[in-house]
């Protein structure tokens, strides 16, 4: 009987172990959730859900899947100890994503793929909270953290007038990020730094920023 119970000991430490070494350390899950929950009763006003808890093996990091009411999706995570999330970022994502995505069909007259990324955690849930202005509004603060992904199916001769419209569209908008435009069929690729969006006034500007592809 004594050898059974050892036995049964055994099997639950191995057990457990496993599983913290795969998914993580179940009781530091549970903690994670409840400091995340926590954190964002105290952060924010809005209505919000965990969706799930992800495990990073390498990081041996947890981070949450949050959506908002109004249906953005974020992630919270233990950065060295604190708290941090990206809802800002996410905003901004989708407010970017539909509009250049709009834009483009517009002048190509097709659907593109099209990736948004705005490298900022952490500071803006605390400046911004539930008030997250327009990208417009902070883009000159963010725009060389910020990146802009088309991959377009951009004409074969009147590629570059093609580029330049929705790249001044881009300015007007102050949606000002790196911009990055890829063919889907051609070996055309550029890619234009922030700073530089403002200097491009004609298409023999982009020379400077064509990317071979091979």
């Amino acid at each position: 009987m004594v050898k059974k119970a050892v036995l049964f000991v055994i099997i639950i430490v191995i057990a457990y172990t496993v599983v913290s070494i795969t998914t993580g350390s179940p009781i530091k899950r549970v903690q994670f959730r409840s400091n995340v929950t926590d954190y964002l009763h105290k952060t924010y006003t809005m209505n919000w859900k965990i969706d799930s808890v992800d495990y990073d093996f390498k990081r041996d990091n947890f981070s949450a899947n949050v959506t908002s009411k109004s249906g953005t999706s974020f992630i919270v995570e233990d950065f060295n100890g604190q708290i941090i999330d990206n809802y800002a970022s996410s905003v901004w994502r989708d407010e970017l994503k539909p509009a250049v995505a709009q834009k483009v069909k517009q002048v190509t007259g097709s659907d593109a793929e099209v990736i948004v990324n705005v490298s900022s955690m952490g500071q803006d849930a605390l400046t911004y909270h539930d008030e997250v202005p327009s990208y417009s509004m902070v883009s000159q603060k963010l725009s060389s953290e910020a990146s802009i992904y088309i991959k377009g199916n951009f004409s074969t001769i009147h590629y570059l007038q093609e580029m330049l419209e929705i790249k001044q569209w881009i300015v007007e908008k102050k949606y000002d990020a790196s911009l990055i435009f890829k063919s889907e069929k051609e070996k055309i690729y550029f890619a234009i730094p922030a700073e530089d969006l403002k200097k491009i006034k004609s298409v023999d500007d982009f020379k400077p920023y064509w990317l071979q592809i091979n």
